[in-house]
């Protein structure tokens, strides 16, 4: 067993069996000789459910774009927005933007067409990087969204946000009995800003938006501090070293959500469980469990793509050789899309709506918060 520069353990080579008092490897070995050849799966597996979930989205989406619940609420003006909260969603919103064009750019079209980075022909040969699948992965993933008040209006949307509706109704599990018509941003629904500069892909981006940064942007973040601490504290374990980097990444989560909710008022958590709930009852009411399932998302990213440092891929896109030359990156797409999509779901959307569902804690939500 042997380690890389910065400290990870390299597994690579697995450790002799014997001495663990025990002949062969529990299913068996996983090498890449001859008479054993690898058996690992684990890029087919987890590309069935890419493909799986992107069925499910693009027939949300058609279905969505059919219905009479495509098409922006109108907007409850019962209680005033304050012009500077208006002020700053509209900028929250540019600069989202912004951030989901400069990672698309960066982290997908500059590595698949070097040439893009002189405007001209090149014989450097392109590729389609993990950090690009992840933020494919987290574009798919924001249609997850759709699950968020499946069960409940509990997690509100202003209806000043540039919106087109919602698609909620047309995913699996939603409740027939819950309002499909409320305001999903679709400029800042799947960012939350992060305003701290780290290197991300090879560049110097000053925002993380949300499904970006849930599947990319916290990946990077993540490895960066993973780096600096293993260089900092070379005794600390690889499981000290996630703990801190989950610590950090909670309170970054934290502290910026507060912000963007205050400032824009572009959402809000409108039922909570109130024991783990700070400023329960108002408007800006938030649930801290919100930012440790934030961290915990970071950490899965974080752990792949250190481990594809490594390996030179992640453990999720394993075994994509077993399918034919022609199908290598399409295996590898799925197999990216189908683990943010599962980790989205699982460490997010399926946490917070059962607190959420159990919780009593009812914000006072003025009425351009409200689903119709």
């Amino acid at each position: 067993m042997s380690t890389n520069g910065n400290g990870w353990i390299n597994n690579r080579s697995l450790e002799s069996a014997t001495a663990h008092g025990e002949e062969d490897p529990l299913l068996g070995r996983d090498g890449d000789d001859e008479k054993h050849p690898s058996r690992d799966g684990t890029a087919s597996a987890f590309a069935v459910g890419g493909l799986i979930w992107t069925i499910i989205v693009v027939q949300a989406v058609v279905r969505w774009i059919l219905s009479d619940d495509f098409g922006a609420p109108k907007i409850d003006k019962t209680d005033e927005i304050p012009n500077w909260n208006l002020v700053m969603l509209r900028i929250f919103e540019a600069s989202s933007v912004g951030v989901l064009l400069a990672h698309v750019w960066f982290c997908i079209l500059l590595p698949v067409y070097p040439g893009l980075r002189q405007f001209r022909l090149t014989a450097e040969r392109g590729q389609f990087s993990l950090d690009g699948r992840h933020v494919l992965g987290g574009l798919l993933a924001v249609f997850a969204d759709g699950f968020l008040n499946g069960q409940g209006y509990i997690f509100h949307f202003n209806q000043y946000s540039v919106n087109i509706g919602v698609w909620s109704h047309f995913m699996p599990f939603h409740n027939p009995q819950t309002s499909s018509k409320y305001a999903e941003s679709i400029l800042w629904g799947m960012y939350v800003l992060h305003p701290f500069t780290v290197s991300s892909c090879n560049m110097l981006i000053d925002d993380r938006p949300m499904y970006i940064y849930f599947c990319a942007g916290f990946g990077i973040i993540g490895c960066g501090f993973a780096t600096k601490i293993r260089n900092r504290f070379p005794q600390l374990t690889n499981a000290g070293v996630f703990t801190l980097v989950w610590i950090i990444e909670y309170v970054i989560d934290f502290s910026i959500e507060n912000i963007v909710i205050r400032l824009t008022r572009a959402y809000g958590f409108g039922v909570t469980y109130a024991p783990l709930t700070l400023w329960a009852g108002t408007w800006y009411q938030f649930p801290i469990y919100e930012s440790a399932f934030v961290a915990t998302l970071g950490c899965c990213f974080t752990a792949m793509r250190l481990k594809a440092y490594d390996a030179g891929m992640s453990p999720i896109e394993r075994g994509y050789h077993h399918w034919p030359r022609a199908m290598h990156g399409t295996i590898r797409t799925f197999a990216v899309i189908g683990f943010c999509a599962a980790c989205v779901i699982v460490f997010y959307h399926l946490p917070l709506t059962w607190f959420g569902m159990m919780g009593k804690s009812v914000a006072d939500m003025p009425s351009y918060m409200a689903a119709l």
